[in-house]
C-alpha cells in the first residue's frame, strides 16, 4: 500500500494556479490561430493591401471600381451556385485564373455561394462576375457572356 502525503503551501498554490492559467491562455490562443489559419483566404489586394474584400449587399459596383473597372448603371443579377466538390478540367482552369489574383476556390468545394453578375460600361456588353461566400469575395472574372469565350481575371 502506498500513501502519498502532499503538503502545498498557499504561495505554491497561487503560483501553480497562475502557471495553469497562462498555459490555458496559450492553448486557447494556439487553437484560435490554427482555426483562423484554416479559414479561406479571400485576399485580393495591391501591394499596399488597401482593397476591401468584405462585400455588403449593394456594394458590388464600389468593390469593382476600386480595381478601375467601370460598371454600367444596370442592376447586378444575383443567383446561388454550388462550387463542385470535384473539379473537372474546366473548373481546374477557372481556379487557375483565380489563383493568378491570389484566390483559390479549392477551399470552397461543395459550398453554396452567391454569383453576382455586374454589367460593365467598358468594355461594352461585358460583365464582371463575383463569387461571394459569407460576404467575402472568393473569386471572379470578366466575361463577354459568349459560350466558349475566355474569361479574364478581375485584376491584372
Amino acid at each position: 500500500m502506498f500513501v502519498f502525503n502532499l503538503k502545498i503551501k498557499a504561495k505554491k498554490t497561487v503560483i501553480l494556479a497562475a502557471v495553469l492559467s497562462v498555459t490555458a491562455a496559450i492553448i486557447c490562443t494556439a487553437v484560435t490561430v490554427a482555426i483562423n489559419s484554416r479559414l479561406p483566404d479571400t485576399a485580393v489586394s495591391d501591394k499596399t493591401g488597401e482593397y476591401s474584400l468584405v462585400l455588403n449587399d449593394g456594394e458590388e459596383k464600389k468593390f469593382l471600381e476600386q480595381f478601375g473597372i467601370e460598371t454600367a448603371d444596370a442592376k447586378p443579377e444575383k443567383r446561388s451556385v454550388v462550387i463542385p466538390s470535384d473539379f473537372n478540367k474546366y473548373y481546374e482552369e477557372y481556379n487557375e485564373l483565380q489563383k493568378k489574383i491570389g484566390l483559390d476556390l479549392a477551399k470552397f468545394k461543395g459550398k453554396e455561394v452567391t454569383e453576382i453578375m455586374v454589367p460593365l460600361e467598358k468594355p461594352k456588353d461585358n460583365n464582371a462576375v463575383l463569387l461571394v461566400y459569407k460576404n467575402r469575395v472568393i473569386g471572379g472574372h470578366i466575361t463577354n457572356g459568349e459560350y466558349g469565350s475566355k474569361n479574364l481575371p478581375l485584376v491584372d
